[in-house]
């Protein structure tokens, strides 16, 4: 059997093109790809992302997916995404009904949080709730007949085939597009060739924002399953910055320090040149000796799951968050000189002007340099938040919900709702000024050879050199401006800090 698996444009509502690197392809995609071509079908990609040429990103969806129909001639056609891919979605559907008459079968989040809705609303021939990666053989090999919404899992992670990615054109998304992968991912190289890898799927985890309140358990890979994937993925895409996607990475400490003098072995026996970073939960309970391990063996970043820093908010959300421990562990990071992030997202139901002093003082003493972000909480389909707002008749017209769901904010708190939206507009400033955090100048400024993006922005790309206002190193960056005035955020690839270079005052 032929068939087409479509990827949504990036930010397809907020502006075209929007580029994206491999960190944020959606590894769904490559997984199913890999198991359906395993099952001996042809599969074909149609990337969406990173093409240009076209005035809008619909005049983009709808000229290539009718060339895609009447090239490949599919006899099925898969797509998916997550809740804010609602647009793009609803569009690609009736472009490919227009088109085609083969099967359409709907995945991902935004099924496996809401299926019953999505599937009477954008009525595909199946919806996928779940992991798709079984169903949609089974869908191909011609075992499932009846139409309608499909419940599916993966009980064994390390039995999928390694994830195939060539068939959505990685190679060129590594070669060209790798500047468009976020700061956090790019930072420790000055030419970034960044690759993603799960390491296991899910979370044991109740918190009230999140969407994994039900659905499959937490399932880890096995370590030596990793490594071969990482052998594979390294000698194919020679990439130099490694994510490891995993809720609970360093939550089994002998699972991490396995994990970490694995790779150490590795490296020394293939010539891998390569940093990773992880994330994890914040009652991970990490240690001096585990961290050191960890930079050992090239991690150089890792993130927590903070949301807050007031423990009325933290109980409301179900977490479970000592702030204590979290102030010691980001003192052991920068003891040995790993970069540490997180996000305190705003908000929540407890949420009162004391609790959001308590989060700010927290902010305003590690925030400055630790890579910690502020944003506003949303209820997305499949939270405890979510049915909240439904409750509260905050939510009561879900195509509304979803056709706005990049632009609408929810006042779940009890305070008025101007005093909510003046603390959001703070939260939104204090963000994108870096307010508090270190500033250096730069010592030389030099152009640099502009890659695609710059060239199709018409921008320039330079080389820029500043001492790291905490170690005193200096260090280069690549980046696209539009000018040589204002700041860039970055961050110290020796010391892991955050840092604001002014690029105003400094430079030649």
């Amino acid at each position: 059997m032929k068939i087409l698996l479509v990827v949504p444009t990036h930010k397809y509502t907020q502006g075209y093109p929007a580029f994206l690197s491999v960190s944020d392809f959606p590894q769904g995609y490559a997984y199913i790809s890999a198991c359906l071509k395993e099952a001996g079908h042809d599969v074909y990609g149609l990337n969406l992302n990173n093409i240009t040429g076209f005035r809008t990103a619909h005049e983009l969806l709808t000229n290539k997916i009718h060339k895609a129909i009447e090239e490949y001639k599919p006899d099925l056609i898969g797509m998916g995404g997550i809740c804010t891919d609602y647009t793009f979605l609803k569009d690609a559907m009736q472009v490919i009904r227009m088109f085609s008459k083969a099967p359409v079968v709907l995945g991902g989040g935004i099924v496996t949080h809401d299926a019953e809705f999505i599937y009477n609303h954008f009525k595909p021939d199946y919806a996928i709730k779940g992991e798709a990666e079984l169903a949609m053989v089974a869908l191909a090999d011609g075992k499932i007949k009846e139409k309608g919404i499909i419940e599916a899992e993966v009980p064994d992670f390390d039995k999928l085939p390694f994830p195939d990615y060539d068939t959505f054109g990685i190679m060129e998304m590594l070669d060209k597009y790798s500047m468009a992968t976020r700061l956090l991912y790019r930072y420790s190289r000055t030419n970034p060739r960044p690759m993603i890898i799960s390491t296991a799927r899910s979370c044991p985890f109740n918190c009230s924002f999140c969407v994994h309140n039900h659905g499959t358990k937490y399932r880890a890979r096995s370590i030596d399953n990793i490594m071969a994937e990482i052998k594979e993925m390294y000698e194919k895409y020679h990439f130099n910055i490694l994510i490891t996607q995993d809720e609970l990475f360093a939550v089994n400490k002998k699972r991490m320090v396995e994990f970490c003098q694995t790779l150490i072995d590795k490296k020394k026996e293939y010539g891998w040149d390569f940093d990773w970073m992880f994330q994890t939960h914040a009652n991970a309970r990490l240690d001096e000796e585990t961290l050191k391990l960890a930079k050992e063996s090239g991690c150089y970043f890792f993130s927590y799951g903070l949301e807050s820093a007031s423990p009325t908010v933290l109980k409301s959300m179900k977490k479970k968050t000592q702030i204590p421990e979290i102030v010691e562990t980001i003192k052991m990071a920068d003891k040995v000189g790993i970069g540490f992030g997180g996000n305190l997202i705003f908000g929540d139901i407890a949420e009162t002007p004391e609790t959001i002093g308590e989060t700010m003082k927290f902010y305003y003493e590690y925030g400055s340099s630790e890579f910690i972000f502020l944003d506003i909480i949303m209820p997305y389909p499949g939270s405890k938040l979510f049915e909240f707002c439904q409750e509260k008749g905050l939510i009561t017209d879900k195509v509304n919900y979803y056709e706005n769901i990049e632009r609408l904010r929810y006042n779940m708190t009890s305070m008025p709702n101007r005093l909510y939206e003046e603390y959001s507009h703070f939260f939104r400033i204090t963000e994108v000024s870096w307010w508090q955090t270190k500033e250096t100048w730069t010592s030389k400024i030099e152009v640099a050879e502009p890659d695609v993006i710059a060239k199709y922005m018409k921008l320039e790309n330079y080389r820029l050199f500043a001492t790291c206002p905490y170690c005193g190193e200096e260090t280069e960056y690549v980046q696209t401006l539009p000018a040589l005035k204002g700041f860039m955020g970055a961050g110290c690839v020796h010391c892991n800090k955050r840092i604001k270079i002014n690029i105003r005052n400094g430079g030649s």
